[in-house]
């Protein structure tokens, strides 16, 4: 496990261990406590980061989604439900879909820039996100947080480890005290129920 890696793990432990903070510091949020969201950020923000930087691999486009994750915390901190999802997992998954839509929208941009020759053009407008993508992200992250509560316990843990989180096979194992081998057929068995959840979760909502 490299230096980066062993961090990203201890640092998770540690917050982990703060679970009831951060639920406290997520219902004051609901409540407009700004202090309350400077204290989740400063908890939170470097690992947040680090789930961002997994995905898009670039410091300043990491930070411009953080940014714009805690904006969407602040604005839906109401609709946590700590009975559904530990913080961790409901704070990383809005800054996983935030860093998916960027990375989806500056690989569009790049290829608008090469097929029609648009170099001049300013790479970085347009990379707020508009209302109705942000209402889309988060009943996305709710039905996440839904069909999650649905998992078994290993099953829902490694797939909040490797999808949401970003660790790998090696480092879920070495977590969770188990084989590579165990982890896989977890992370199948779950990810093969979750897709069924979230797909019927689509279906009902047309």
């Amino acid at each position: 496990m490299s230096n980066q890696e062993t961090r990203n793990a201890s640092g998770l432990e540690q917050l982990e261990t703060e679970h009831e903070a951060l639920v406290n510091l997520i219902a004051r949020c609901a409540l407009r406590d700004q202090k309350a969201l400077k204290q989740l950020y400063q908890l939170t923000a470097a690992f947040l980061n680090g789930v961002a930087f997994r995905i898009l691999k670039d410091t300043e486009a990491s930070n411009d989604v953080l940014q714009e994750a805690f904006v969407q915390i602040w604005s839906n901190a109401a609709s946590y439900r700590p009975d559904k999802a530990r913080p961790m997992t409901w704070l990383a998954s809005i800054v996983r879909y935030r860093a998916l839509d960027r990375l989806e929208k500056e690989q569009r941009r790049a290829n608008l820039f090469e097929e029609e020759g648009e170099l001049g053009l300013d790479q970085h407008s347009c990379t707020q996100p508009t209302p109705d993508q942000v209402t889309d992200q988060s009943q996305q992250s709710a039905q996440l947080q839904h069909c999650l509560g649905t998992l078994g316990e290993e099953s829902r843990k490694c797939i909040e480890l490797a999808y949401l989180l970003g660790f790998s096979r090696d480092e879920i194992a070495d977590k969770m005290k188990t084989n590579v081998n165990t982890i896989k057929s977890w992370l199948r068995r779950g990810g093969e129920k979750l897709k069924l959840c979230l797909t019927n979760l689509q279906l009902e909502a047309r």
